[in-house]
């Protein structure tokens, strides 16, 4: 996936911080069964339900992707649409296209590198897919009890990042220092090495390759 300069940027940016999101609320629905309730504005689970807004949907027939205030198929309350219409402004702001463009192909940008930045332009507490037959709607949900969920520990946090890495062609380094930068953890770099102790109190030291792919983790290879 070729992703413009500023849209890598601001994806490696926000990515891990965004799965820690994804963590809390896996952590807090376990295996489940959902609904969605449109006219609530609502995403229900098995015993838990949440405020959502609808961002977009990716199709596997045309291999694209649509924002929800440009779909003229589907009726989405505009009271639902309101997250979408602030990522438009935002992308105008950024010159991004892919924020401002009604649809855009995917092999340019998929929904979960737009739902992992629109969280954190968005404040969500986290956002989901949800597939059904051609396709999947995301959705960004927001309640303070997905919030209280636990953060990423070492193990979370690197499982988290080794498929981020597989699957997306990122500066890994600045990834991963854009995390610990955000949660206040203040990292110290040297040379091909970043030390840091978690908010779990575990330490965790990170060392890089000449193109800043992350090789050893506290003396473990660390494979993408």
């Amino acid at each position: 996936m070729a992703l413009t300069e500023k849209l890598r940027t601001h994806f490696q940016r926000f990515a891990l911080i965004s799965l820690e999101k994804q963590d809390k609320l896996e952590m807090l629905i376990g295996e489940h069964m959902h609904e969605l309730d449109i006219d609530a504005g609502r995403i229900r689970f098995t015993k838990l339900d949440f405020p959502m807004q609808v961002l977009g949907t990716e199709s596997d027939n045309t291999l694209n992707w649509l924002w929800a205030w440009a779909d003229e198929q589907t009726e989405i309350p505009e009271g639902l649409m309101q997250s979408a219409i602030q990522l438009r402004t935002w992308g105008a702001n950024e010159g991004i296209a892919e924020f401002t463009s009604p649809s855009v192909d995917l092999d340019r940008i998929d929904g979960h590198i737009i739902s992992m930045i629109a969280a954190e332009i968005c404040k969500a507490s986290c956002y989901y897919r949800d597939s059904y037959e051609g396709g999947a709607v995301y959705l960004l949900l927001f309640d303070q009890l997905i919030d209280k969920q636990a953060v990423f520990d070492r193990e979370r946090l690197l499982r988290r990042a080794s498929d981020l890495f597989s699957r997306y062609d990122l500066n890994q380094r600045l990834t991963l220092l854009s995390y610990l930068h955000q949660k206040g953890l203040s990292p110290v770099e040297e040379h091909d090495r970043i030390r840091c102790e978690l908010t779990t109190g575990e330490q965790l030291n990170a060392e890089f390759d000449e193109a800043g792919n992350l090789s050893m983790v506290n003396g473990v290879a660390f494979n993408a």
